[in-house]
């Protein structure tokens, strides 16, 4: 029986991750997902992580340009570059924060109701291993929602980084930010879209190595929030 996520391609963003990635890669492929799927959005590492995914036999994509958005935008563009068109599109982390036992859930999703455009695996839902989002993260994450719901009627309870999507779907969203407003750029434009999204729970764990772009430092956290509250006024009260 095939996998649901045969026909995927799983974007990992990446940036110095050398200590953490390793074992990523190998809980992707001990779930049978094979090494042509995954792409490895290197940000502009100094250590050894696109040597890592070399050696994997990854697909590695360079984009020395900071920004998470910048990285999941290039993965994009090389799929489109080499006309690749899968079925759907994984987001997620390299760090090894994410739990692979809950991809099945997220795809079940898809299998129960083939409407569905979107779905997000939600920390708040699930289990957040104690330590794993700081304080800010947890306060930007619920008022982000919260603004969610005011303005466009629709409720969220995360804006978390494991998420899957349609690749059409994904194409038809135009995605543009560069940085930390990805994910809210995605929710906001889907419900434009009027697409059908659902949240499902799942586990987060903290970084098994390194130092995280947003938590591992107060002023990463408040840039982080800034550009997201920025990317929230902009799509609300300055796009058609």
């Amino acid at each position: 029986m095939q996998a649901p996520w045969a026909n995927s391609k799983f974007l990992i963003p990446a940036l110095n991750e050398e200590g953490s990635l390793p074992q990523v890669l190998d809980s992707l492929f001990g779930s049978g997902i094979l090494p042509e799927q995954v792409l490895i959005l290197d940000n502009g590492s100094k250590d050894s992580t696109p040597q890592i995914a070399i050696d994997a036999g990854v697909i590695l994509v360079q984009e020395p340009k900071r920004g998470y958005g910048s990285a999941c935008l290039a993965g994009i563009r090389y799929l489109e570059r080499k006309n690749i068109s899968p079925e759907f599109i994984v987001f997620m982390d390299a760090d090894g924060s994410d739990d692979l036992g809950d991809l099945k859930d997220l795809f079940f999703v898809f299998s129960q109701d083939p409407d569905t455009n979107l779905v997000i695996g939600s920390r708040t839902l699930g289990n957040a291993e104690p330590g794993s989002l700081s304080f800010l993260q947890k306060f930007g994450n619920r008022f982000s929602c919260f603004l969610i719901r005011t303005f466009y009627g629709v409720k969220f309870t995360d804006l978390g980084p494991f998420r899957i999507v349609r690749w059409k779907s994904l194409l038809a969203l135009d995605l543009q930010d560069p940085t930390w407003g990805w994910n809210l750029e995605m929710q906001i434009k889907a419900i434009r879209k009027k697409f059908k999204i659902q949240e499902v729970p799942v586990q987060y764990r903290k970084r098994k190595s390194g130092i995280s772009k947003i938590s591992g430092n107060l002023i990463g956290s408040v840039k982080a929030g800034v550009k997201i509250l920025y990317i929230f006024i902009k799509l609300t009260f300055f796009s058609a």
